[in-house]
Order: structure tokens, then C-alpha cells, then sequence
């Protein structure tokens, strides 16, 4: 089953352009502006138009442009719902037959990355390695499943959560990313006890205080 976004160029584009900036959430534009950011002719452009507001990323005012989406409390919610919901599904199975060369690998990972957010170093330097676990540990508890729609499904999910992490992103979001590991290591050490009720019941918080510091931040 292929992917929508991979398959569509001007999806990845716009993604790439709300990573580096050069979108930004709650501007609007017009076709031509739109076409000249994304390196983009009209027609690919109106495909990958038809996709973003199918995704709920961009809503089309008529003479007025494009308006690139803010993520309001209920955008930020819905995306929240909708993962928990895969994820605690996901875990149900995974937590029975979880190895422990995953686990030993994730503890290992989440002890690194917590010193490093924790010692001083540059942030963008603890930062990255920290993204890259954080998306490994929950996409590949979802991969489990062996359902590419899920998982395609979780992505855009990560991907929307992430983009609301930085437009609302304030001081103290190092703090924010070291209460982040430590949510992850009470899923790990849950699993490592094969307590899969305890793995749900952490992981259910990590949500509720990942989904509130989106909030506060």
C-alpha cells in the first residue's frame, strides 16, 4: 500500500518549508506565492492543495488565498486523540512480545539522551537525537501492528503534533523534553516487568502530560 504523502512531491515540499520556516502556521497566500515557495507549477500544486485540506494543514479561502493552519487547542487535541488511540492499541500486543534486545537498546538510548539534555550541551545537539528516539520508540511500538495504514496514519499524526510543539514552543521546552524521557523510561520499565496494564497506564500519562505541556508551552 503506498503512501499519499511520500508519493505527492508538493506534500513533502510543504512539510520541508513548515520545518525551515519559509511557511509559516497562520499565513496566508496565494497560489502564485504558494507555487514560488514550494518550487511548484499550477497544476501539482492544486493535487497537493486537494491533499492538505484533506489533512486539515491548509483551508482555501476564495479571494482571499490560503491559509496555512495554526494549531489551535482543538487541532492539537484531535491529533492527541486519534494517536493515543493507535498507540495504546499498538501496545496491547507489543507489550507481549516485546524483546529484550529492544528494551536493553531504548533504556540505553533514554539514558544518553537525558544526559545530554541534562549536562549543558548545545540544545540542537541534544535536541536532534532526542526527536530521532523519541519518533523510533513510538513508531516502532505502532510498526508492530504489521498495518502500513495505521502506520502511515500515526506519522501525519507525529508530524501535525510536532509542528503545534514548535509554533508553541517557549522557555523551558528542554525541561519539557527531559520530563519527556523520563515518561518514556516508566513505559520501558513497565515492559521490561512484562506489566502491560502498567505500560498502557504510563504511556496513557505521557500523553496527558505531553498533551499539556503543548498547552502551557
Amino acid at each position: 500500500m503506498s503512501d499519499v504523502r511520500n508519493d505527492n512531491e508538493g506534500y513533502r515540499r510543504f512539510r520541508k518549508a513548515m520545518n525551515d520556516g519559509t511557511l509559516e502556521a497562520g499565513m496566508v497566500v496565494t497560489q502564485s506565492e504558494l507555487c514560488e515557495l514550494l518550487g511548484l507549477s499550477l497544476s501539482p500544486l492544486r493535487e497537493t492543495l486537494v491533499l492538505l485540506e484533506e489533512f486539515g494543514l491548509v483551508e482555501i479561502k476564495p479571494r482571499a488565498g490560503i491559509k496555512i493552519v495554526y494549531p489551535e487547542v482543538a487541532f492539537i487535541r484531535e491529533n492527541y486523540q486519534f494517536r493515543i488511540m493507535i498507540e495504546i492499541f499498538a501496545l496491547k500486543s507489543f507489550g507481549d512480545t516485546v524483546s529484550e534486545a529492544w528494551l536493553a537498546d531504548m533504556r540505553s538510548n533514554h539514558e544518553k539522551c537525558r544526559i545530554s539534555l541534562t549536562d549543558g550541551s548545545p540544545f540542537e545537539a541534544a535536541h536532534i537525537p532526542f526527536l530521532e528516539l523519541d519518533g523510533r520508540m513510538h513508531r516502532e511500538i505502532v510498526a508492530s501492528l504489521g498495518n502500513r495504514a495505521i502506520l502511515d496514519t500515526h506519522e501525519r499524526l507525529q508530524e501535525n503534533i510536532r509542528m503545534a510543539q514548535r509554533v508553541h514552543r517557549r522557555p523551558g521546552f528542554r525541561g519539557y523534553l527531559v520530563d519527556t524521557v523520563d515518561e518514556h523510561m516508566r513505559v520501558i520499565a513497565a515492559l521490561e516487568q512484562r506489566d502491560v496494564a502498567g505500560a498502557i497506564a504510563a504511556m496513557e500519562a505521557h500523553f496527558q502530560g505531553s498533551t499539556h505541556r503543548t498547552f502551557a508551552a
